[in-house]
């Protein structure tokens, strides 16, 4: 009986959370589209989010296009065909790892931070203040983060998917003696229009869950010292179990 409450408790807290976080979305639906759209706070958070996240993006897909490559070269070593490395490579980093990939790393980075900056109002009473003012909490804050990295990500995946290529052009190129240009060749035409709109489709859909879940964690800090930790290493946890899951129906949608 203790495991079935216990099963029973897990269940109602996550259907409870779902509950919060649907919410809070529709709430920022309805209130983020009127006037004033917030562009400059928009904009700095693209910054904040998206522009200082390059370093990890390219890093991340560097290696994630070399060691791909590098996989799939010794794998085509033994039936003679190395020359087909782009064609292998080309639907694997496109549609699946790059996106997936950064989302996990640089998405869960966004989404910790903004849980740990809106915890930290929560919790020093900043957030009410806000509301005392006259201003409304989700607008003013949770809207222009949404909607930032919403954006920021495909972006990050448009150039992430730019470092793979190269990445794996290296590996070609030093490893297995297939010329760039060749890889270059056969990594393009191996992708039609919908690979490349599934990656953005992916970046998109990750990038909302992002915004969502690292806003909705922040305001939903308890208080005391140790909850804004508790709650960032909850969203951690919270957008890796999400984008793992999204990326699962995505792929079903576009195969």
């Amino acid at each position: 009986m203790r495991v079935v409450s216990r099963l029973g408790q897990i269940v109602l807290s996550g259907l409870d959370w779902l509950g919060g976080l649907t919410s809070m979305a529709l709430t920022i639906a309805r209130v983020g589209p009127r006037r004033p759209w917030g562009v400059d706070d928009i904009a700095a958070q693209m910054v904040h989010q998206g522009v200082r996240s390059l370093p990890i993006a390219t890093f991340m897909s560097l290696f994630i296009g070399m060691i791909l490559a590098w996989q799939f070269g010794y794998a085509l070593k033994d039936f003679g065909a190395t020359m087909a490395l782009g064609d292998a490579s080309s639907l694997a980093l496109v549609r699946e790892l790059v996106p997936t990939l950064v989302a996990l790393t640089v998405g869960s980075k966004m989404a910790a931070g903004m849980t740990a900056e809106l915890g930290s109002m929560k919790v020093t009473e900043q957030i009410d203040a806000v509301a005392a003012l006259g201003a409304d909490p989700i607008k003013k804050l949770a809207w222009p983060r949404v909607v930032a990295a919403t954006f920021a990500q495909p972006l990050l995946v448009v150039w992430g998917n730019v470092i793979a290529l190269l990445g794996g052009m290296l590996i070609g190129e030093w490893v297995f003696g297939v010329p760039a240009g060749y890889f270059y060749e056969t990594y393009i035409e191996e992708l039609a229009p919908l690979d490349y709109v599934s990656s953005l489709v992916k970046g998109t859909v990750f990038g909302m869950l992002v915004g969502l879940i690292g806003c909705y964690q922040g305001f939903n800090t308890k208080f005391g010292t140790e909850a804004v930790g508790a709650s960032t290493t909850e969203t951690v946890v919270a957008i890796s179990i999400c984008i793992i899951i999204a990326d699962f129906y995505l792929t079903m949608v576009f195969s």
